[in-house]
């Protein structure tokens, strides 16, 4: 992918021109930062000391997965673990887009944050992330991910 940027202090209508062969994540990414779209979550640090009562905006990117715990939904991230008040369905909706699929009944991961998937015992994978972090594959959810690396693979 190139890309080309063009300052023009005359110009008074500033645009944007994507030219692509087919629609890849990247490019939905790029076309919702455009359109200020792009999907960014609200959470309070998980720990009780550090909640200051203040929320932080977490970029997708930066998560490595989402936990659902206690009817709670947790946030995991390399600057913390953060409490989020969204539901893990309307997560999984927003950023399927964003290489997050869900793996179990209680958690989603973001395929762009694995260092390693790890086959074990009983047909299970896991997904290692660089922060030393380990998610399992849950067996009745592999076929599903199977299937939306395979078309992340053809999108990119």
């Amino acid at each position: 992918m190139r890309l080309n940027l063009y300052e023009d202090k005359k110009n008074t209508d500033e645009r944007v021109d994507i030219y692509y062969t087919n629609m890849r994540p990247v490019i939905k990414q790029l076309i919702d930062t455009v359109n200020s779209e792009r999907p960014l979550l609200k959470g309070r640090p998980a720990d009780e000391d550090e909640d200051d009562g203040e929320e932080k905006l977490l970029d997708p990117k930066e998560i490595y997965y989402l936990d659902h715990i206690d009817r709670k939904l947790f946030a995991y991230t390399r600057n913390g673990v953060f409490r989020l008040m969204n539901t893990l369905a309307s997560c999984e909706e927003m950023l399927w887009n964003y290489g997050f699929v869900r793996v179990s009944k209680s958690n989603l991961i973001n395929i762009f944050k694995i260092k390693q998937l790890k086959p074990d015992l009983n047909m299970k994978v896991y997904a290692s992330f660089d922060n030393g972090e380990r998610i399992c594959i849950n067996r009745s959810y592999k076929k599903s991910f199977n299937e939306y690396l395979q078309r992340m693979r053809r999108m990119n």
